[in-house]
């Protein structure tokens, strides 16, 4: 038997995960893009730590929640609607 197939609320998350390191890694955010994809690893094997080490990336001065990117107004408002799409998706799977 293979393995167990994960949740759609897990599934959305691990997206959204995607989507915040492509617009990371676009920017030349490879320390942040590298951070989200360890939380993305750990998700896709079904870990339930996936989301406190994605709230371990918040809080505290350079934290994720305080980046703003070298780039146009809009790159820096997909990366805070992202960020949020994440957070929030996260709060779920508590």
């Amino acid at each position: 038997m293979g393995p167990k197939p994960l949740h759609p609320d897990v599934l959305e998350f691990i997206s959204s995960l995607r989507k915040l390191e492509a617009i990371l890694a676009k920017h030349d955010q490879e320390f942040w893009a590298e951070k989200l994809s360890r939380v993305r690893q750990v998700a896709e094997k079904s870990d339930g730590y996936n989301v406190q080490l994605f709230e371990g990336l918040f809080g505290g001065m350079g934290s994720l929640s305080d980046l703003i990117l070298d780039a146009p107004a809009s790159a820096n408002i997909e990366l805070a609607e992202e960020r949020t799409r994440a957070y929030e998706l996260a709060q779920a799977l508590k």
